[in-house]
């Protein structure tokens, strides 16, 4: 679009200094007359640039021209550069290039970064993750389907045909959320379980969406929610906090009550393992039978022969 070239020109002005038509028409892939027009919709725009002739020739801005950044402080500025360095490093959209490039006209060396730290780099095989990402991301943008084979809740591997919509980060786990042939109904997929995938050179017809979409409810699961009620220890009173929110808790004299609302998962049965032994779970009964058998199996598997 042409705004946004015109407004990524400005933010090259700002940060090079100077620059030449050839280079960005290069770089925005245009002829190097559609930038000569650009930039005069720029100075009809009040844009205060001028241009140099002969070997060391550009264009640049006024010296007295700054861009106003009175809508960010300076340590606003500097959380949200962080922010969108490291989302840019583990995301390969263009669009959060391009906004990480356009804001880095800011000079980030007078910023402190160091009052937000962001890490979305998953905590297992980089390089494939990336890779994967990638390909989601460019089988969403171009609408070309997606074969992947995939590690199901029981660690059995499935092969799936999906058609890419969005990849999401919730909490610190991806998903994409994409068209699911086998099932023909969406589904959120975890990247971290595709074992491996590959771009196919068959399209696909954008369907309308749920309404409902699982990133806004309060867990990622498509199940229903339910009715979830723990008895804790009260000695694990510190530590709640990074489990649950403490309005869903009642503290007693001995125990803490935590009522809850959510689909019950594996996110829900691991979230109650981290408690282990000092959780007993009231309610459901369905939630109680499968965490006796998990634990049984976690005994079984660890006992000595």
């Amino acid at each position: 679009m042409k705004i946004d070239r015109l407004l990524g020109i400005l933010m090259m002005l700002i940060n090079k200094k100077k620059v030449t038509a050839k280079q960005l028409s290069e770089y925005f892939e245009v002829s190097v007359r559609t930038i000569q027009r650009d930039m005069d919709i720029l100075n009809m725009a009040g844009i205060p640039l001028y241009a140099d002739v002969g070997v060391n020739g550009g264009y640049q801005l006024q010296e007295n021209f700054r861009l106003e950044k009175g809508f960010l402080n300076k340590d606003e500025a500097g959380i949200l550069f962080s922010f969108l360095k490291e989302l840019k490093s583990v995301t390969p959209h263009s669009e959060v290039k391009s906004i990480y490039n356009k804001f880095s006209s800011i000079d980030y060396h007078e910023l402190d970064n160091n009052k937000l730290i962001v890490k979305l780099n998953p905590a297992f095989n980089t390089s494939r993750f990336r890779d994967h990402l990638s390909l989601l991301s460019k089988a969403r943008d171009k609408q070309l389907k997606i074969k992947m084979t995939y590690y199901d809740v029981n660690f059995d591997i499935t092969t799936r045909i999906i058609s890419s919509y969005s990849l999401v980060l919730i909490s610190s786990t991806w998903y994409v959320y994409a068209y699911c042939d086998l099932r023909s109904d969406f589904r959120m997929f975890k990247v971290n379980r595709i074992a491996d995938c590959e771009l196919m050179a068959e399209s696909f017809e954008i369907k309308e969406i749920p309404k409902q979409l699982p990133w806004e409810t309060d867990s990622g699961s498509d199940r229903e929610s339910e009715e979830i009620i723990l008895e804790i220890d009260r000695n694990l009173q510190n530590i709640l906090p990074d489990y649950f929110e403490p309005s869903n808790c009642q503290v007693f004299e001995d125990k803490i009550i935590v009522h809850l609302n959510f689909a019950i998962d594996e996110w829900v049965y691991s979230q109650i393992m981290g408690l282990v032994p000092h959780v007993k779970i009231i309610k459901p009964e369905s939630l109680k039978k499968g965490f006796v058998e998990r634990l049984k199996k976690s005994i079984r598997n660890n006992s000595h022969e």
